[in-house]
């Protein structure tokens, strides 16, 4: 992590069928200082330009209206685009993908890429790095596209600006450098040019970072979030540093990869084939159960589990994100999130072994699992679960319980739900118990808004010999309970407390083990706060054990 922060402080930003089309000659003066007069139309250059695929990369070179294109930038960004397509390809390959990469508009020389010129209607302070700059420059660009509808051919799009300043020390600033959706940023400037690719001067070195971080931000603009190489890997010749974690300092000096979660995403990515199918659609999947073990004569976590999935599943990925030094959880902390990556076994299940050999935080640091599937449209659910290593060995607790069916159940009572403000299904109370985590009860907040405490009576239609209750929070994990009670009854009129309970702010399964087993028929969930400190609740599912 510190690794990758100094190289991007010391670059001066902050991290994070056959189609064809028309373009026009780039304007190889400059507009300001010292600039004749060219024409400040936008569009893309005049030429042919082919690719073999139905959909492809949108390439888009933003100018500011009091900031001048950089000199020969079509020439210049077309040899690195391509490299870029090239490297991928050779990446995908080794990841046993053979020769996918993603959809590029090239000459018939394969020597200049279509890049879409748009000249701004503001000036550089509204196209800023931080506040409103990247949505100016998206609504622009939408706005474009909107008025031509055949210079967009998918939903991923590179939009690179031309510097603000050149610094003292030589290094380049500008407006937006990061990756958000499926939208990325990037910076050009004088010396991003392939003949400086792999030095070592100064002049390398800075163009590694800036280049690197194009990469880097690509890749996020193509579906991947951060992650880092094994230990292993390190030192590999094939592999040295993952592109997600600090490849944007090493990408072009020294072995920079794409890992095997990385090309499995991409493998499903809407630009890397060649099909008809609509991508990204939302899918209706679960991992429906899950076992963890450590595994001392294989010195490995050994992790399987089945899943329900709408859409087929191409692949299981599994990112362990360490919480060092509590650097915080999820988006912005996930760099050092060591991978694996495994195939369906069947249509449901899968199985992976992942060596502790491989995780260079074994120190006491928590971690999250996220375990990932990736869905043949492109679509990737995931669910977290949480463990930690003591003395250099992880301790595995979430496996998954054997439930109740809940054939027969229902709902006895509820304090609230919302019947209309949460669409044709979601907010009902009946929802808890339909075995579908992607559905949620909501109490309800149009009209009357229902205030804590919150409170939902299930019937198992007989009596169990209970062990404890299942919760799973609402997938956004809005509106998540915090803290609830458990009560149980046989007749669903005289209630005892099993006890309060603290949720944790996790879409996982969530298992509430009683004090000692309790003869059921009834069991009430007593929600009393968020850890938004709303006034509202939100949980997908409820089971038994």
């Amino acid at each position: 992590m510190k690794k990758i922060i100094n190289l991007l402080l010391l670059a001066g930003i902050i991290i994070s069928g056959c189609k064809k089309g028309n373009i026009q000659t780039e304007p190889e003066t400059m507009r300001a200082g010292g600039i004749s007069a060219v024409s400040l139309a936008s569009g893309p250059p005049m030429g042919t330009f082919t690719s073999d695929k139905s959909r492809n990369l949108n390439v888009v070179y933003f100018v500011p209206n009091d900031v001048s294109p950089i000199l020969n930038y079509q020439s210049r960004l077309s040899s690195l685009m391509i490299w870029v397509q090239d490297w991928y390809k050779a990446q995908m390959t080794q990841n046993g993908y053979t020769d996918k990469t993603f959809g590029l508009f090239t000459d018939a020389n394969r020597t200049n890429v279509k890049i879409v010129t748009i000249y701004g209607t503001k000036g550089k302070a509204d196209y800023t790095y931080a506040g409103q700059g990247a949505n100016n420059v998206m609504a622009e660009v939408n706005s474009y596209f909107a008025a031509h509808p055949e210079d967009k051919t998918s939903d991923h799009s590179l939009v690179i600006l031309p510097r603000y300043e050149i610094k003292a020390d030589g290094s380049p600033t500008g407006g937006p450098f990061f990756g958000t959706g499926k939208w990325c940023f990037a910076l050009d400037y004088e010396e991003m040019d392939i003949a400086n690719l792999g030095k070592t001067d100064a002049v390398g070195y800075r163009f590694s970072v800036w280049f690197g971080g194009m990469v880097h931000e690509l890749g996020h603009g193509l579906n991947l979030p951060h992650n880092c190489q094994k230990v292993s890997e390190n030192n590999d010749p094939n592999k040295g540093m993952a592109l997600m974690w600090a490849g944007n300092g090493t990408l072009g000096k020294s072995p920079t990869f794409l890992t095997a979660a990385d090309a499995a995403t991409l493998n499903a990515n809407q630009i890397f084939n060649n099909d008809t199918q609509t991508y990204y659609g939302a899918v209706a999947a679960d991992i429906t159960k899950i076992h963890a073990d450590y595994s001392a004569a294989k010195q490995a976590i050994v992790l399987s589990g089945r899943f329900s999935a709408a859409v087929k599943v191409n692949s299981i990925l599994y990112y362990n994100d360490p919480n060092v030094n509590n650097e915080g959880t999820g988006g912005g902390h996930d760099y050092n999130a060591v991978t694996w990556e495994s195939k369906t076994i069947g249509t449901d299940s899968f199985y992976v072994e992942m060596p502790v050999s491989e995780f260079k935080y074994k120190d006491g640091s928590p971690y999250e699992l996220r375990v990932k599937l990736v869905h043949e449209n492109g679509t990737i659910n995931e669910r977290t679960y949480n463990y930690t290593f003591v003395n250099n060995i992880p301790v595995l607790t979430f496996s998954s319980k054997n439930e109740f069916s809940k054939q027969g159940w229902s709902i006895a009572s509820f304090s609230s739900e919302e019947t209309s403000g949460e669409g044709a299904i979601n907010g009902r109370a009946s929802t808890l118990i339909d075995g579908n985590a992607s559905t949620y009860w909501h109490s309800r907040w149009k009209g009357v808004i229902a205030t804590y405490p919150h409170e939902i009576v299930v019937d198992m239609a007989a009596v169990k010999n209970l062990q404890g209750i299942s919760l799973t929070q609402r997938s956004s994990l809005q509106r998540a309970v915090k803290n609830l009670e458990i009560l149980t009854s046989t007749d669903g009129i005289s209630f005892t407390s099993a006890g309060n309970y603290i949720a944790a702010n996790s879409n996982k399964v969530q298992y509430f083990d009683f004090p000692a087993s309790k003869s059921a028929r009834y069991f009430k969930i007593i929600a009393n706060s968020a850890y938004d400190g709303s006034q509202y609740v939100a949980i997908a599912e409820l089971g038994a054990f």
